[in-house]
């Protein structure tokens, strides 16, 4: 072999080692993996309306909040200036529940009302307004329950317990306990 085929053969057989190594080595800048950042769950939405229908498609509820917002480390959905319409079997008839506060649980079975919370029966003959601080409210039985303070107001008549059950479908409501009633003429 030639002079000139040694060194060639040598800068090739160099050229390789070289590659070798190189492909081998692991490599500094890729296997330095910049995190990825995870995404958050959560979302909020301002000025929200929800409509909630049976199978049929006749309305069940309509939840309107000033917002909503789902929070990454907390279960549940929040709820800011909550109002709820639960329509009842005749047109005009029903419940409006109102809060500043509330929450669509985890498992979306029961929406928790807070603060100033107020349900108030609609219809020609309605009379009831029921005042507490929490209000617990279950849409597929139509129950709305709490064990906090109440306030009943009937036709002017005012009833105060602690403890409540309203099934909003019937309007049969069923004070717990420490039941006082005021009436005045």
């Amino acid at each position: 072999m030639s002079l000139r085929g040694v060194i060639a053969f040598g800068l090739l057989l160099a050229a390789l080692v070289f590659s070798q190594r190189f492909l081998t080595r692991p490599q500094e800048a890729s296997s330095m993996q910049v995190p990825t950042p995870r995404p958050v769950k959560g979302y909020y939405l301002r000025d929200v309306v929800l409509e909630q229908s049976d199978s049929d498609g006749k309305p069940l509820y309509l939840i309107r909040a000033s917002k909503i917002e789902q929070l990454p480390k907390r279960d549940g959905i929040q709820l800011s200036m909550v109002r709820i319409s639960y329509p009842g079997d005749e047109p005009d008839q029903g419940w409006d529940l109102s809060a500043d506060k509330g929450e669509i649980s985890a498992d979306g079975n029961n929406i928790i009302l807070r603060e100033n919370v107020r349900a108030i029966e609609r219809g020609e003959n309605a009379m009831r307004l029921i005042r507490t601080d929490e209000l617990i409210f279950d849409p597929a039985t139509s129950i709305a329950r709490t064990d906090a303070e109440v306030i009943v107001e009937l036709d002017g008549h005012q009833l105060s317990a602690t403890g409540m059950v309203a099934d909003l479908k019937t309007n049969k409501l069923e004070l717990q306990s420490t039941i006082n009633a005021r009436f005045e003429p």
